[in-house]
C-alpha cells in the first residue's frame, strides 16, 4: 500500500508524462506540417553503406510514446518506487529532452541562416550542452530507473 505522499508524487508524475508526451506529440504534428517532406535528418550506421533520412517529427513521436508508456505503468502502479527515485526519473528525463531540443533546434537555425555567419561562442556553447549533456541526463533517469526496479524486485519480501 502506497502512502499519501508517494501516491501523490506518482500522480504528479503520471500527470507530467502525460502532459510531456501530449506535448511532443503536437511538436511533431507541427513539424510533419510545417516542414517539406524533401526536409529530414540524415542518419548513417557506422560501418554501413546504407542511409537513412527521417523527418523531423519523428523523434518526437518516439519520445511521446515513450513518456506515454512511462505515464501509462506510472498510472497502473507496476512502477511503485519512492518519491526521490520517481522525481529524479521524472525531471532528469524531461529536461535532457528539452536540453536536447533546444540545442538541435539552435544547431538547425545556424544551419539555415544565409549566408552562414560565424556564431558566437555562446551559441556554440548551448548547442553542445544541449546535443550532449541532453542525451546524458536521459540515458542516466532511465539507468536510475532500470537499477532502482533491480533494487526493488531483487529485495527481500516478508
Amino acid at each position: 500500500m502506497l502512502l499519501a505522499k508517494e501516491q501523490a508524487t506518482m500522480i504528479r508524475a503520471t500527470n507530467v508524462l502525460a502532459a510531456a508526451s501530449v506535448a511532443l506529440l503536437v511538436l511533431g504534428l507541427a513539424l510533419s506540417n510545417f516542414f517539406a517532406k524533401t526536409q529530414g535528418m540524415s542518419v548513417r550506421w557506422p560501418g554501413s553503406n546504407m542511409g537513412y533520412v527521417i523527418g523531423y517529427q519523428v523523434p518526437c513521436y518516439g519520445l511521446a510514446g515513450l513518456f506515454a508508456i512511462f505515464a501509462c505503468f506510472y498510472a497502473l502502479g507496476f512502477i511503485q518506487l519512492s518519491d526521490a527515485i520517481v522525481d529524479w526519473h521524472l525531471w532528469l528525463s524531461l529536461s535532457g529532452v528539452a536540453m536536447f531540443g533546444f540545442g538541435f533546434a539552435m544547431l538547425a537555425r545556424i544551419g539555415a541562416e544565409n549566408p552562414a555567419p560565424q556564431p558566437g561562442q555562446g551559441t556554440l556553447l548551448v548547442v553542445a550542452v544541449g546535443i550532449i549533456i541532453g542525451p546524458v541526463c536521459f540515458v542516466a533517469a532511465q539507468l536510475l530507473l532500470m537499477i532502482a526496479l533491480v533494487f526493488h524486485f531483487a529485495a527481500p519480501r516478508h
